[in-house]
């Protein structure tokens, strides 16, 4: 059965399903549903329990991060619980160090702070404003409660906190800060000669002989691409697409003019009290009631939001959501919100946020659009409303029929759809279904190929999904030779030059180690020479490879010059002579230069000063792995 869910399960709503599989895994552990007694801890940190449910949920975090990074590209290897665990327990082993050092230290987060950071987070705005609903909805697709988002976001703000006080111990020398600045200020002089390739490659030829045998000692270099035709299946949205009717148009019309009340726009505000580890439904509850009859007995509802509410984006505005027509907040407090009179507040109401106090502040009434104006809008709505379905039900039957048949030739006729036919595809073909990377993958699947499989049914959108079956397949064969001759003459030909240009490169930098003028060689053999002065490694004049060889050089001696030479990806070639070397100074910069180089170093001070403090902790912690 569980090889069966492997090979059928995909999809936008497989997922979301596996989402909620693994999310109550992840905190409580498999044993949980079986059993009620507590597991031993993953390990003991200076007499600290790190619970293996803790341990669980930090390898699917660490899951969720690499899928998030890499996609369908990652190996699955990777995310092997095995393989995971290890850096997993780590990192909760350094943390819970750091915490305890922290604590030891008496540095805390209030939940003030701790609001006021969430309130600033960009990825929970909407219109440039905090969003209670999105910042449930970021949450529940992470996979997180409001509390451990809370938990764990306020323990990375009190890491930092400890990072910032352990910087703020560290200091510099004088004598650190003038070897910085004659690093980073350091400026050199050096000779530039460039052999450019493409005056070598004029002078070279290269024989049908010398072509003839590079061909047939290389045969790897001359392969074709693999190719194959494949036979397919694509389900589309539109194609269980129906007529609508005019009457059925009007019907939905006079529906959607229904719900219009519809469709004014109510004006919100609320108070929340979360429901956590801390406070129960039950006490919620009893605090919003007490809170209510404070506001009833003359209390300004905003003045008791912004001192009680819980929500981070909107207490400090009085509790003010703002208007919503119906599908802005969850479906509970949207109910709640359309039973009251403007002014009115409402009982406790319960919503996966926690409980709320809602306020209905002004009612606003909505433009009712004509029959024309929303015809075209309707019509689609109408046929997708009666596509979808048959679209979900046929690519389910889809899944289940090619699973084990042969070819696609009879999940075609049981589902009433045609097989289509691909030209010849090579793995560089983009087009057509080719331009799907999962199809170009499934296409040349050795497994399928050799086994005559069909693919699994691929999910290129939710309105698009397709199937395909290998029906030939063109192994990569070597080109002849008359059609990859030109490919080998260019090949040839910049092989001989290239190194021609190295032995020239080479004579050139061996004349000028024994005295020559850099400038009256390149001048003899036109070459293009430069002399570049009072370059530092900063300095964008210079590209950076070249930079980096200058810098590179050790300096010059009045007994040993300092020469480079080295080869571009273009294949021209550089030969360099460093002329002098002049270490920064204090004298040279500017008061600012030198605070930027003052603070560069305190930067790297600062970290060191982090690092061997953890390294202290480390070193002295009493650290049991279970």
């Amino acid at each position: 059965m569980l090889q069966n869910i492997r090979n059928n399960i995909q999809g936008t709503a497989a997922k979301v399903v596996i989402a909620i599989i693994v999310v109550p895994f992840a905190l409580f552990g498999i044993d949980s549903l079986f059993s009620g007694s507590a597991q031993p801890p993953a390990a003991i940190i200076n007499g600290e329990d790190v619970s293996e449910a803790e341990l669980q949920q930090a390898i699917t975090m660490q899951k969720r991060r690499l899928i998030g990074m890499m996609g369908d590209q990652v190996d699955p290897a990777m995310l092997d619980d095995a393989v995971l665990r290890k850096p997993a327990l780590d990192s909760l082993i350094k943390q819970q160090l750091l915490l305890q050092a922290a604590a030891d230290a008496g540095i805390e987060v209030s939940n003030q702070q701790l609001n006021s950071v969430i309130a600033g987070m960009p990825q929970f705005h909407e219109d440039g404003r905090f969003s209670q609903e999105r910042y449930q909805q970021v949450l529940r697709l992470q996979g997180y409660s409001s509390a451990l988002f809370k938990q764990l976001l306020r323990s990375d703000l009190i890491i930092q906190q400890l990072s910032a006080s352990m910087a703020s111990s560290a200091f510099i020398t004088a004598d650190e800060v003038d070897k910085a600045i004659g690093f980073v200020h350091e400026t050199r002089d050096f000779h530039v000669i460039e052999l450019p390739l493409s005056g070598f490659l004029d002078s070279v030829t290269v024989s049908d002989d010398e072509m003839k045998a590079y061909y047939d000692a290389n045969p790897q270099q001359f392969q074709s691409e693999p190719k194959v035709k494949l036979s397919y299946i694509e389900i589309k949205e539109e194609q269980f697409y129906e007529p609508v009717s005019e009457k059925q148009v009007q019907a939905e019309y006079q529906r959607y003019i229904a719900s219009l009340d519809s469709s004014a726009e109510r004006e919100a505000a609320h108070i929340l009290l979360e429901v956590n580890d801390e406070r129960d439904r039950k006490a919620a509850i009893a605090e919003l009631t007490a809170l209510k009859a404070r506001i009833e007995a003359g209390d300004s509802f905003a003045d008791v939001a912004k001192a009680e509410s819980e929500d981070v984006g909107s207490s400090s505005d009085g509790g003010y959501l703002g208007f919503t027509a119906g599908d802005s907040f969850p479906p509970e407090f949207e109910d709640a919100l359309a039973a009251l009179e403007v002014g009115e507040i409402s009982q406790p109401v319960e919503t996966e946020a926690g409980v709320h106090l809602i306020k209905l502040v002004s009612v606003k009434e909505g433009e009712v659009p004509s029959l024309d104006e929303s015809r075209l809008e309707i019509t689609e709505r109408l046929r997708r409303q009666k596509a979808q379905p048959v679209m979900v039900s046929t690519v389910e039957s889809l899944r289940d029929l090619v699973f084990n048949a042969e070819n696609l030739r009879m999940p075609a006729e049981e589902l009433g759809v045609k097989v289509q036919q691909s030209e010849w595809l090579s793995q560089s073909s983009n087009d057509s279904i080719f331009a799907h990377e999962q199809v170009r993958r499934a296409a040349f699947s050795a497994e399928l190929r050799e086994q005559g499989l069909n693919s699994e049914v691929i999910e290129l959108s939710p309105e698009h999904y397709i199937v395909v079956h290998v029906d030939d397949y063109q192994a990569p064969a070597t080109l002849a030779y008359d059609d990859v001759r030109e490919n080998i003459k260019v090949t040839l030909r910049r092989k001989k030059a290239e190194a021609i240009a190295s032995e020239t490169a080479t004579e050139l930098r061996e004349k000028i180690a024994k005295g020559e003028s850099a400038e009256a060689l390149a001048k003899a053999r036109s070459y293009t020479f430069s002399t570049n002065s009072d370059i530092k490694r900063s300095d964008i004049s210079v590209d950076g490879e070249l930079r980096q060889r200058v810098f590179s050089l050790a300096a010059p001696t009045a007994s040993q010059p300092s020469l480079g030479l080295f080869k571009r990806q273009n294949g021209d070639y550089i030969v360099l002579q460093l002329l002098a070397v002049e270490q920064g100074s204090r004298a040279q910069l500017t008061p600012k230069a030198i605070a930027d180089v003052e603070r560069s170093v305190m930067r790297s001070a600062s970290s060191q000063a982090f690092s061997a403090y953890f390294n202290t902790l480390w070193t002295e912690a009493e650290v049991k792995i279970n």
